[in-house]
């Protein structure tokens, strides 16, 4: 399989991973709540000091991040973190990614002649160290409004663009084993996201200018087997997602966060 992030820049984002926040105690048991759904791959603890995670590989290189603050968090750090007064158990964000970091210039410029009441803060410095002593580095752009103030997690997505090699961040080619699911799930096949009506109506010029037309997104994998479409629509804030795999079902994630299986055919 080829991976797009290694490829020159075209005007299809692709699609990086979905945040899910969880207390620190249901990360530590989150093996045996997937286990006979998910294999786990080993995450790390992130450079802020704050937050910790455990990761789901998929063979289309995009991946669900299991997040939890650690319990001695600081509160009022957690509370300024953009994820820290987010719910439990729920999908809270959701990432794009770009060949490059340079190639998000691009996104800027289309955000600058768009003139919209939303746009991207420059990138962010961020990393992680893996179990191993490995460090990752890269950078995040996240969403503000006109007046520079954060727009709420998972409205628009944020960006995370590699400084360190994807592939140590996402070794979905090289640890192979770590993608490989008893559920069957193979990647995301398209992604929903609720918002209130009035946010609807800013949302959907939004999104066009993200993906420079409709809301279609590549994998990392390069793979082309699924929608691979993003649709917005009225309702209780939310970010769903429907996975695909060799047979079709749902699997309960966490307690209330089941997650929809799509039969695809491989290609």
């Amino acid at each position: 399989m080829s991976d797009n992030s290694n490829k020159s820049f075209t005007s299809l984002p692709i699609l990086d991973h979905f945040v899910i926040l969880v207390s620190h105690h249901d990360l530590l048991q989150i093996s045996q709540r997937v286990d006979g759904h998910f294999t786990l791959a080993p995450g790390g603890n992130h450079a802020d000091g704050l937050t910790t995670n455990k990761l789901i590989l998929l063979q289309d290189g995009t991946y669900l991040e299991l997040i939890a603050f650690f319990d001695d968090a600081d509160p009022e750090k957690r509370r300024n973190h953009r994820w820290g007064n987010e719910t439990e158990g729920t999908i809270i964000d959701w990432a794009l990614t770009l060949p490059s970091e340079s190639d998000f210039e691009t996104i800027q410029k289309r955000f600058q002649s768009a003139k919209l009441d939303a746009s991207y803060t420059d990138p962010i410095p961020g990393g992680r160290t893996k179990p191993d002593g490995t460090v990752l580095e890269w950078a995040v752009c996240t969403p503000t409004d006109n007046e520079d103030q954060p727009i709420t997690p998972g409205q628009m997505p944020f960006w995370c663009l590699d400084r360190t090699p994807r592939d140590r961040r996402v070794p979905y080619r090289v640890e192979p084993h770590l993608s490989e699911h008893p559920s069957g799930v193979r990647g995301v096949s398209s992604v929903q996201v609720q918002m209130s009506q009035q946010d609807l109506r800013n949302m959907e010029r939004v999104y066009n200018v993200i993906f420079d037309g409709p809301a279609r997104y590549q994998v990392p994998s390069g793979s082309t087997c699924a929608e691979h479409e993003v649709s917005l629509s009225q309702g209780e804030k939310s970010i769903n997602l429907v996975l695909y795999g060799s047979q079709p079902g749902k699997v309960e994630l966490l307690p209330g966060l089941s997650l929809e299986i799509k039969a695809v055919a491989n290609k």
